[in-house]
């Protein structure tokens, strides 16, 4: 587990990892917790499980919706040995066991604060475990009593998932005995922000579910009506880093490209999209060691993909998302010194996703949202381009080029069809949610967009779920190319 330095504006919080749960089992005993207290294992349980989405299931989910061509997971080359690690060091027994014992601890002692948080950060990462397994332990994963725990269904836990979440916003309106400040590190201790974290994660899995399940349209006006979803940047659910090596606390993402420099490309068939819409992300997106010259790769093509010949000449990515280096033209090779120097930001749910999800909901379920479809189109991509420019990096995207771009797509989209309305609304959030290979890979796999993927030779299975790890027994070991339970 990494040591990481978060910065928080007006203030620098350093959090030192004293101690270590990633050799407990699943089966410790939650009702005796380590002598650690809730204000140690809060965040060491965060950064925990957000670092297990922000590393290997992001270059997994973004080799997947093709963004970036990884070395080890081209192809959907996912097998059950990859996720050995994942299920039991980074989740089951490392920061869900933190955040189990942190719901356990802080109800003994009344610490409600710590323990909504907890149970808000638990049902976030048990909601991308089922999008990624479907079945998974859930009622019975801490019980120490039971020696091989039940596998639940994926529809079961998301409902589970519901109620936690609506028991986790009553939490933090309790008196609590402690309330956490800087170590909380997504929020600093701030439980507006939480709330609002709380609802747009009911959001999110609401239109996650539309598809198979119907009484979903209801509930996410309901939602949008109370107001008090994500509404700002400010409100972002997002992890920062820090840029020092000694100790360590850069994003992965940025240690790859920049540091060890091997396992990335990008995919020609993302630069293509954002050339051919003349986006003015690019440069901050996207990284070019040869100067001006894009050198990207086709997903799926087997040659050379493993020899890294072109590592000194290849397009990584940029300041957005890795932390690197904002594009201004001159190039040069990657070095650990560029650009943010691996001080970025893991953006797991932002404004504009949420605005960009009223959207869908629009066209897909005809739901009343916050604006009509034409608005919150419009409104997802300027909160997506301000995203990119409180980077601060760069001479930032222009009012005229925002202004432009934003014309341009108006144009398309008001001269398109109700299914290529959606579809264009799907693409914007695909491009704003690069980074988060996790969310584009739910994406896809909901709507089936973007819908032109291609592999140059495809070679194994189209990764519909992620297999179960080598190391576990579940009832049924299904087909990576099988379906979760809302993807139908």
């Amino acid at each position: 587990m990494k040591n990481i330095i978060y910065k928080k504006a007006p203030y620098l919080f350093i959090l030192m990892l004293i101690f270590s749960s990633c050799d407990l089992d699943i089966n410790d005993n939650p009702n005796s917790p380590t002598t650690a207290t809730v204000i140690e294992l809060l965040p060491h349980g965060q950064v925990s499980v957000i670092e297990s989405f922000a590393s290997l299931v992001n270059a997994i989910t973004s080799s997947a919706v093709q963004t970036r061509v990884n070395s080890r997971y081209d192809n959907y080359t996912v097998t059950r040995t990859t996720i050995d690690g994942l299920w039991n060091s980074n989740l089951y027994s490392g920061g869900l066991k933190d955040l189990e014992d942190v719901i356990t601890q802080g109800t003994i002692e009344e610490n409600w604060h710590y323990v909504g948080i907890a149970k808000l950060m638990k049902a976030y990462t048990f909601s991308l475990m089922v999008d990624l397994w479907n079945d998974i332990p859930y009622s019975e994963a801490f019980n120490a009593e039971i020696d091989m725990p039940a596998y639940d269904s994926g529809s079961e836990i998301y409902a589970n998932l519901e109620a936690l979440i609506i028991e986790a916003l009553g939490d933090l309106n309790k008196t609590s005995v402690l309330s956490p400040g800087s170590d909380d590190v997504v929020y600093g201790g701030d439980l507006a922000k939480w709330e609002r974290m709380g609802n747009t994660l009911l959001l999110k899995m609401y239109n996650q579910t539309r598809l198979v399940d119907s009484s979903v349209g209801p509930k996410i006006e309901s939602l949008i009506a109370q107001d008090n979803l994500i509404q700002s940047s400010t409100d972002d659910f997002q992890l920062l880093y820090g840029d020092t090596a000694a100790p360590e606390n850069r994003m992965s993402l940025f240690e790859v490209d920049y540091v060890i420099r091997l396992d990335n490309r990008i995919a020609n068939y993302f630069n293509d999209l954002l050339t051919g819409n003349n986006d003015p992300r690019i440069p901050y997106y996207l990284y070019n060691q040869t100067p001006g010259e894009f050198i990207g790769r086709d997903s799926g093509n087997p040659n050379g993909l493993s020899t890294f010949e072109d590592q000194d000449t290849r397009t990584f990515h940029g300041a957005y998302p890795a932390g690197g280096k904002y594009d201004d033209g001159s190039g040069g090779i990657t070095t650990a010194d560029l650009g943010l120097k691996g001080a970025a930001t893991y953006r797991m749910m932002t404004n504009a996703m949420r605005i960009f999800i009223e959207a869908e909901a629009v066209m897909a379920l005809g739901i009343n949202a916050s604006a009509s479809a034409e608005v919150l189109f419009e409104d997802g991509i300027r909160e997506s381009m301000a995203k990119v420019n409180d980077l601060g990096v760069g001479p930032g995207i222009s009012t005229a080029q925002i202004d432009t771009y934003v014309a341009d797509r108006l144009l398309v989209f008001n001269a398109s069809n109700d299914a290529d309305k959606l579809k264009l609304i799907m693409l914007e959030k695909y491009v704003h949610l690069f980074g988060n290979g996790m969310e584009q890979y739910n994406d896809w796999r909901r709507t089936g967009i973007p819908d032109d993927l291609t592999l140059v030779v495809q070679t194994s299975p189209t990764l519909n779920r992620f297999p179960y790890p080598s190391s576990v027994t579940p009832p049924t070991t299904p087909n990576n190319d099988e379906f979760v339970f809302w993807d139908n």
